[in-house]
């Protein structure tokens, strides 16, 4: 039989059946008749056939009233639980009115997800007063319902209501005005018709979630919520007139509850019933009134019907797990927690302040509240926590090559494919606020790395492990190619760093203190790329910090550019590095950590270092003991000093070598000591973070040319600076000279570290040559003594030697034969001479007069200019032999274009191409030795012969005029020394021309002086020389002698440089007097050609080149050494003026040479 759905009852074809418009029964219909209608209906579908707010209201108070119906009396208290405990639509609207009133309870700790709006009920007024006839409807109809409802008992409280606060939505996945629950004035609280399950996961109240599909009833909820309720109910006067329903239903509440929180409750109930006049509410001091801003500074109580309401104080309760386990002291004082982002069952069990974690409670890859400031997820208390995105960056750099794992970590980096790779750690800076980079190298107390980074097919796997109080909460991100990063949704990206690109750090050591530090952290890349690059260090002692930085390449765009972050007396244990790329449409910028594995070597061992900074080149050698035979300054491949992240592409590496160090020094490595005196700078000095203020920085746009000579790098944008040595006294060149200087240094405090030496009990030493000026030497004590006292030891004083004595000391100590001897120490700016016996030194004097006058231009300040004779001659046949040689020809042909050039930076070149790595790869070695083309074409030997003649007329004569005894023993050193063999390979040549030399000048019959030569490295005997003297004299004033060079036994004897012009005849005098004796006197005993190639024709034209313009060669001499500012006109003499016009001779000998042989 059919059913008609109406109120009465009554089923088809009865007597009671109305048919179609039949009249029935008239009725009242008050509560009693809708009390009597059935509802046998078990949905959960809303009632939403009247969408008002106002029929929500009737719905919700309704809901309270169908779930608990009638006494309570006879029922026990599971038939109560049943009752409340239900899964039916009016369930669903007390829970989640519930849901609402405990939204607005904890409000404070929910602000972020949502915020309360008021509405007034004198906006009815306004909408009766629009102009707008459709708002005047409304308003009018809005004013009769309320009016008539409050009319007799006023069962809504609409008479009471003032306001109602509306509960709006703002977190994520929220909609336009997205209103989810109100006060209400029949039951307090009301929620809406809508489905809001998906915002659930965004609104809880511990394991507890607003709106889902678990109805909650009070006795279920919070108990702190559910007493608030209680003290609501026993604290507003009339409440179960005025909420009967509700007030039913907290009955009901409490009937089922346990006998520890009914005694609770009934304390609420005598303390809201106990109170005094004057004395504040039980419910005011026990809770917060809840406020709302309605204005910029007006804030307005949340109440309902005048009565208002309150918030939970904050209060947190019970334990947890998730505490960080920090190693560092948190300044706060307040541990955060670190909470998981993934579920797992090992999770699961930890306490999470009064409640099991679980799998409920859903924690942001990212929160972007400030951390003091943020929530606990699923408690809605203000407590900081720590999620995925404060701990890794979204974005993860992969290097070009793999990482150098030597001396950097690589995160315990392993690879599930083929494919390999090195990245930059994606570890953000907040990781220091809790641990070390000690730490994230390490492993957690559970054993497991801080770190793991996996190659996977996919991308690549990061997975971070933080310690908590029971066990480490494991983080992991997945970076990939091609993709955005987005840190909300725990998408990493890989941003590839460009191949022409490194990170290197110079030194590689760990130092002991924070005093002793020393680093420069260079990036290297393109020019524009290098530009956005910029590093962030990190140390324990100083936090973050930004250090200083200089660059090279200012403004050559097609070329590498880098940039040198410089840390004086500070260390670094980690350094992010940010790069940009140039990848359209992938992401082109991020930060990476490098953490470096440096290791410290602790000792106490006294390492002793000698340096003889020579005019061409400079050497160095050290030893540890005083036993012990010196070696020169070398590191291999597997100690560098300069070590970066990862291998570097050729471009970069070439760079490296130039700008920087070499991967390897010494043996048989391309670059060795000795090494050119030459300081390679960035022309244009950008100045300190590009400021165009500050000087240059050893090591960071400035340092040794290793490379010079050997490659062509950076030419476009670097300056080479030869002639450190013997520059003209500036700001400029003192800088320069300090650079070199410092740069030395940081090279060999290196080395102090990695042989576990002492930096405070290093010694050095260092050489100059006698004939230097007081004011020059007067500088470099300076520069040594500030670089001394900067680098090793602040109150100690490099040790300073003459350059004559100390290869003396050299012969001394590793020849057993030596008895008389004289040393001649050749360099490329001065000759140093020590005349010695068995005992002591007897006489030590220096010229400048060494490889320099046969191949530069002496005597002319500007040096780029025409070119010397010998590299006239020479320089095409070499330029030939280069053919297919890339960048060595090229070199040569720009450093003798037009016959213009440096001439001694020429013949430094040529004489360097025999060790070139490409020249020997090619076996290039024979046609590419200047030595050997200049001993096999005898053109040039005439200037060799008198070179060398020179030297020893002028020692003869010296030591004759000071009556010393012809020695037994001539031993020669410097670098420069390599030309003597240029005129004879055959010693015996050589001791035959020495011995007659001395014969003709002492008037003796003279037999066999020995010459010591050593072709191999004669520089070397400068500084083990140095090293071997345990006593340095102070004082070589009392053995000084220079013959003045008028005749062949006036010395200097107080002469000034102002009355050279009245000696000018006498010298000329006295050369050409040499001139006879090498022209007339030796031939007549020694085969010049016979001994040497030197034919009569080469003599007659030296012959008419020492017959003029002597006394110009001699005023261009003394003009230059004045304008030098070495010396003024009422200083005393320093060297002999002999040489002054054999230098112009030389030089203009030469060029006739190679103008007859051209």
């Amino acid at each position: 039989m059919g059913h008609l759905f109406r109120i009465n009852k009554g089923a088809t074809g009865t007597n009671s059946t109305i048919v179609d418009w039949s009249n029935t029964p008239r009725s009242t219909y008050d509560h009693g008749f809708v009390d009597r209608i059935e509802d046998t209906t078990t949905t959960q579908s809303e009632i939403t056939s009247i969408p008002s707010p106002f029929a929500r209201i009737e719905l919700v108070k309704e809901a309270f009233g169908k779930i608990i119906k009638g006494s309570l009396t006879n029922l026990s208290v599971d038939d109560v639980k049943t009752m409340l405990h239900g899964n039916t639509i009016y369930h669903k609207m007390v829970s989640d009115s519930l849901d609402v009133g405990q939204i607005f309870f904890n409000y404070p700790s929910m602000k972020d997800k949502v915020e309360i709006k008021v509405w007034n009920i004198s906006q009815i007024d306004e909408l009766i007063n629009s102009t707008n006839p459709n708002h005047q409807i409304l308003g009018k109809s809005l004013k009769m319902f309320f009016e008539q409802d409050a009319k007799g008992q006023d069962p809504y409280n609409f008479g009471k209501m003032r306001n109602i606060y509306i509960l709006k939505y703002i977190g994520p996945s929220q909609k336009p005005m997205h209103i989810i629950g109100a006060t209400s004035p029949a039951t307090l609280f009301f929620s809406t018709a809508n489905d809001e399950s998906h915002i659930s996961q965004f609104l809880c109240f511990g394991e507890d979630k607003a709106f889902d599909k678990e109805y909650a009833s009070l006795d279920q909820r919070d108990p702190e919520y559910m007493k608030y309720l209680f003290t609501l109910m026993y604290s507003i006067p009339n409440f179960s007139v005025d909420y009967p329903e509700l007030s039913t239903y907290l009955e009901a509440v409490y009937y089922v509850l346990d006998n520890n929180l009914k005694n609770e409750i009934n304390a609420i109930q005598n303390n809201c019933s106990n109170m005094s006049y004057g004395v504040k509410s039980y419910i005011d001091s026990s809770y917060e009134t809840l406020n709302v801003r309605i204005a910029a500074t007006v804030e307005q109580q949340v109440e309902v019907n005048g009565f208002p309401l309150h918030y939970k104080d904050i209060k947190l309760q019970g334990n947890t797990d998730f505490e960080i386990q920090a190693t560092k002291a948190i300044p706060t004082g307040v541990n955060p927690l670190v909470l998981p982002v993934n579920t797992s069952s090992i999770y699961d069990t930890l306490e999470y302040y009064g409640c099991k974690f679980g799998r409920l409670f859903t924690v942001p890859y990212f929160d972007a509240t400030p951390l003091t400031a943020r929530v606990l997820p699923g408690i809605n208390i203000q407590y900081p926590y720590l999620t995925i995105s404060d701990f890794l960056d979204d974005k993860i750099i992969k290097l070009p090559s793999d990482i150098n794992s030597d001396d950097y970590f690589n995160g315990n980096f392993v690879s599930n494919t083929d494919s390999k790779g090195s990245y930059l750690l994606p570890i953000s800076k907040t990781f220091f606020d809790y641990f070390t980079a000690d730490d994230l190298k390490g492993k957690t107390p559970s054993g497991k790395n801080f770190v793991d980074i996996k190659q996977l097919a996919s991308g690549i796997e990061v997975v971070l492990r933080i310690p908590i109080a029971k066990g480490d909460v494991e983080y992991k991100r997945i970076y990939t190619l091609d993709v955005k990063a987005d840190k909300k949704n725990n998408r990493g990206a890989i941003v590839l760093a460009p191949e022409d690109f490194t990170v290197g750090v110079f030194p590689p050591v760990k130092f002991k203190t924070e005093e002793d530090a020393q680093y420069r952290i260079a990036i290297l890349a393109d020019f524009d790329l290098n530009k956005a690059c910029s590093c962030v260090c990190h140390s324990e002692v100083k936090g973050f910090f930004t250090p200083d930085y200089v660059v090279r390449n200012v403004d050559i765009e097609n070329d590498i550019r880098s940039k040198v972050y410089v840390l004086e007396n500070q260390s670094f244990d980690s350094a992010y590095i940010s790069i940009l790329t140039d990848q359209p449409g992938k992401e082109n910028q991020a930060s990476g950590l490098m953490i470096p594995k440096f290791k410290q070597r602790l000792g106490s061992s006294n390492l002793v270092f000698a340096i003889d900074l020579g005019t061409s080149n400079t050497h160095i050698e050290y030893t540890s003991g005083n036993n012990k035979m010196p070696e020169p300054f070398a590191y291999s491949l597997e100690t560098p000093m300069f070590s970066m992240i990862c291998k570097p592409s050729d471009m970069i590496r070439m760079h490296v070598r130039s700008e920087f160090l070499p991967e390897a020094i010494g043996g048989d490595y391309q670059c060795h000591f000795p090494s050119r005196t030459v300081l390679s700078i960035d022309r244009n000095n950008a100045g300190i973070n590009e400021t165009n203020m500050g000087s240059y920085v050893a090591f960071g746009n400035a340092s040794p040319a290793f490379m010079y000579n050997k490659a062509e790098v950076g030419t476009k944008y670097n300056e080479y600076v030869p002639n450190l040595k013997w520059s003209q006294l500036n700001n400029a060149n003192e800088e320069r000279i300090r650079c070199y200087i410092e740069s030395l240094f940081l090279m060999i405090r290196t080395k102090v570290i990695q042989e576990g030496g002492s930096l405070s009990q290093t010694q050095i030493k260092w050489f100059y040559p006698i004939s230097m000026s007081n004011n020059k030497r007067g500088l470099f004590q300076r520069v040594w003594t500030n670089a001394y006292q900067k680098y090793f030891n602040p109150t100690g004083v490099p040790v300073a030697i003459t350059e004559s004595i100390a290869p003396y000391s050299f012969f001394q100590k590793t020849r057993a034969d030596v008895t008389n001897i004289v040393t001649i120490d050749i360099g490329g700016g001065t000759t140093d001479i020590v005349v010695a016996d068995t005992n002591e030194v007897k006489l030590v004097t220096s010229m400048r007069f060494a490889a320099d006058a046969i191949f530069g231009n002496s005597l002319v300040s500007v040096q780029d200019g025409p070119l010397n004779g010998i590299i006239k001659q020479f320089k095409d046949l070499f330029i030939n032999n280069l053919d297919g040689m890339g960048d060595l020809q090229k070199m040569l042909q720009e450093k003798t274009s037009n016959n213009m050039g440096n001439s001694s930076e020429v013949a430094s070149f040529l004489f360097s191409l025999e060790e070139n790595d490409l020249v020997r790869q090619n076996h290039l070695q024979e046609p590419l030795s200047f030595s050997k083309v200049l001993m096999n074409d005898n053109s040039q030997k005439i200037v060799f012969y008198i070179f060398f003649s020179a030297i020893m007329y002028h020692i003869a004569h010296l030591m004759k005029a000071k009556s010393l005894n012809v020695p037994t023993n001539i031993a020669f050193s410097g670098n420069g020394s390599k030309v003597i063999s240029i005129l004879s390979p055959v010693k015996e040549s050589l001791e035959l021309l020495t011995t007659k030399i001395f014969s003709l000048v002492f008037e003796a019959d003279i037999h066999n002086i020995n010459l010591i030569i050593n072709s191999k490295n004669p520089k070397e005997a400068t500084c083990k020389g140095g090293l071997f003297l345990t006593q340095v004299p102070t004082d070589v004033s009392t053995v000084k002698s220079v013959l003045l060079g008028t005749n062949k036994t006036n010395l200097v004897d107080n002469q000034k440089y102002g009355e050279v012009p009245a000696m000018y005849d006498e010298i000329v005098k006295e050369v050409k007097s040499f001139m006879d004796f090498i022209a007339l006197r030796i031939p007549r005993s020694i085969s010049l050609n016979g001994e040497f190639g030197i034919e009569q024709k080469s003599i007659q034209l030296a012959v008419s080149c020492f017959n003029k313009d002597l006394k110009t060669y001699i005023e261009k001499g003394v003009n230059l050494k004045l304008d030098s500012q070495d010396v003024n006109k009422d200083d005393v003499i320093e060297e002999s003026l002999f040489f002054y016009p054999i230098i112009g001779v030389i030089n203009d000998l030469s060029e006739q040479v190679y103008k007859i042989n051209s």
